[in-house]
């Protein structure tokens, strides 16, 4: 009989751990309006950015959106409305962005982890910037369930740094063989085929102390993160090893 319950509480403790449940409540409110599927304004007019996921941009200025944006935006927004539109914020170690925006994991009144529920979906990427980390290994799980039935973001096959076009900017998920790895005083580089260098700053080396970026070189490397141009070259800067993934 005591391993019967005991086999229960570890059940109810892995389905917890699945779910991401909240560690702490650090405020309280009512959402005022949804921007997109990781963006939205509270009640006394706080804007909010989810930690550790990125959805697809909605399209603006005349450009289209991207695939599954709406979807994402749909699905936050039936989430919220089961929940009357109230939220509970747990607010991550750097609390703003450089946007002013508050980042916070957001969570419903029952407990209901919303990133959690966006990755299981396939309708957002995990995304991992120091030191706002918690929970990142149960976004990763809720990731792979996505990737693993090919649902949403997952179901079309990965860009290669070959298609990556000029002056691109914005979120990718890409993958493609790095041709050099190089380092400079401030930075450790990895030039992948076609035009995409990926930058890692000396200062954030804590974060990928398992990765041994020589032997890196014609290894296939699948990376995320947003991309910027400089020079008419498209640089991504990643500042933690899971943002990295090395292919078999």
């Amino acid at each position: 009989m005591q391993k019967y319950f005991l086999l229960l509480l570890l059940a109810s403790i892995n389905v917890s751990l699945a779910d991401c449940p909240p560690a702490r409540n650090d405020f309280s409110s009512g959402v005022l309006k949804i921007y997109d599927g990781d963006t939205f304004t509270l009640t006394n007019k706080e804007r909010v950015r989810f930690i550790g996921i990125n959805t697809p941009e909605l399209g603006r200025n005349g450009k289209p959106d991207q695939l599954f944006a709406q979807q994402a935006k749909k699905m936050l927004a039936r989430l919220l409305a089961a929940s009357s539109n109230k939220v509970i914020l747990q607010y991550g170690k750097q609390t703003k962005d450089h946007y002013k925006r508050s980042l916070a994991h957001v969570f419903l009144p029952d407990g209901t982890n919303v990133s959690e529920k966006l990755l299981r979906q396939g309708l957002a990427y995990r995304v991992a910037f120091p030191p706002n980390l918690w929970a990142q290994d149960c976004y990763q799980s809720a990731e792979n369930t996505a990737r693993k039935l090919g649902l949403g973001v997952w179901s079309r096959p990965v860009m290669q740094t070959e298609q990556l076009p000029l002056n691109s900017k914005g979120f990718h998920y890409i993958e493609g063989k790095i041709v050099r790895v190089g380092h400079s005083k401030k930075s450790v580089w990895l030039n992948f085929m076609g035009n995409l260098s990926v930058r890692v700053a000396r200062k954030d080396l804590k974060n990928f102390k398992h990765i041994n970026f020589d032997e890196l070189k014609n290894k296939r490397l699948r990376v995320r993160g947003w991309i910027h141009t400089y020079k008419n070259e498209n640089i991504l800067r990643v500042r933690h090893s899971s943002m990295l993934e090395i292919m078999k």
